[in-house]
């Protein structure tokens, strides 16, 4: 949410399929058009849908973890850099603690910082994995 009140333009995310599919909140999601996504890892129709978001110039959130509060790195961000050319701006919350439960998390007073770096361009011939490396390098210092 802080990543969507701090910007001008709509960002769209890669949301958790079974988020997407609870009632309450699709209306918002399909409002900033939010793209659906399997949790396995290999969705490549999230994939394609993400890209003709970067395609259209729209804005589009990815965390590269795969989540909010998840530690491993997925690739799907130096596929979707290397396809479409964009420009990765890294970004970081920070004072947010995610708990088991989500319900809990919402509903425990928090104090959300963010914080975004520079603009980070890639060459067309650049790897996924160099893309993925100079992103998280970028998240880090951003602390």
């Amino acid at each position: 949410m802080l990543l969507i009140a701090s910007n001008r333009r709509v960002v769209s995310f890669l949301v958790a399929r079974e988020y997407y599919e609870s009632r309450w909140l699709r209306p918002f999601l399909d409002l900033i058009h939010c793209i659906p996504v399997k949790r396995d890892g290999r969705d490549l129709r999230a994939l394609r849908a993400a890209a003709q978001v970067l395609a259209a110039q729209r804005v589009l959130g990815i965390f590269p973890e795969g989540g909010i509060a998840r530690s491993d790195v997925r690739r799907g961000l130096g596929w979707l850099v290397q396809e479409s050319g964009a420009a990765v701006v890294p970004a970081k919350v920070m004072g947010v603690h995610q708990y088991p439960s989500d319900w809990r998390t919402w509903a425990t007073r928090q104090r959300p910082r963010l914080r975004y770096g520079v603009p980070l361009h890639f060459l067309e011939r650049a790897e996924p994995s160099e893309i993925l490396g100079a992103t998280m390098s970028a998240i880090a210092t951003l602390a």
